[in-house]
């Protein structure tokens, strides 16, 4: 009986020491989210103003050390591999139908920081 008590204490003291840890490592995790999220907004603000200065010196801008540089805007252009694979093998003669299987998305243009 005394054995059962012992363990049952036990189980609830370690059951305890595992809630403590992780409650201290959700808390470290969300602080650092906090942290990040916080600093992205500031990267985005820099990068907001780089964009319009590098705009208005006509080009890019380097240092010893790296660049700041803007990239233009384009558009992303992805094939369903699969199904294109698909295609060529049943119907090697007909390529116009690559088309069909063509999913096109806007890339925002970016200012590039090295």
């Amino acid at each position: 009986m005394a054995r059962e008590t012992i363990s049952k204490d036990r189980q609830a003291k370690d059951t305890h020491d595992l809630d403590q840890r992780i409650a201290e490592l959700v808390s470290q995790v969300r602080t650092a989210q906090e942290n990040i999220d916080s600093l992205n907004m500031e990267i985005e603000q820099a990068k907001d103003e780089l964009r319009a200065l590098l705009q208005e010196r006509g080009g890019n801008w380097s240092d010893d050390v790296g660049y700041a540089r803007l990239t233009s805007e384009g558009v992303r252009t992805i094939y369903d591999t699969k199904a294109l694979d698909e295609l060529i093998i049943k119907d090697p003669l007909h390529y116009g139908w690559l088309k069909d299987y063509r999913n096109e998305s806007t890339v925002r243009s970016t200012v590039q920081v090295k």
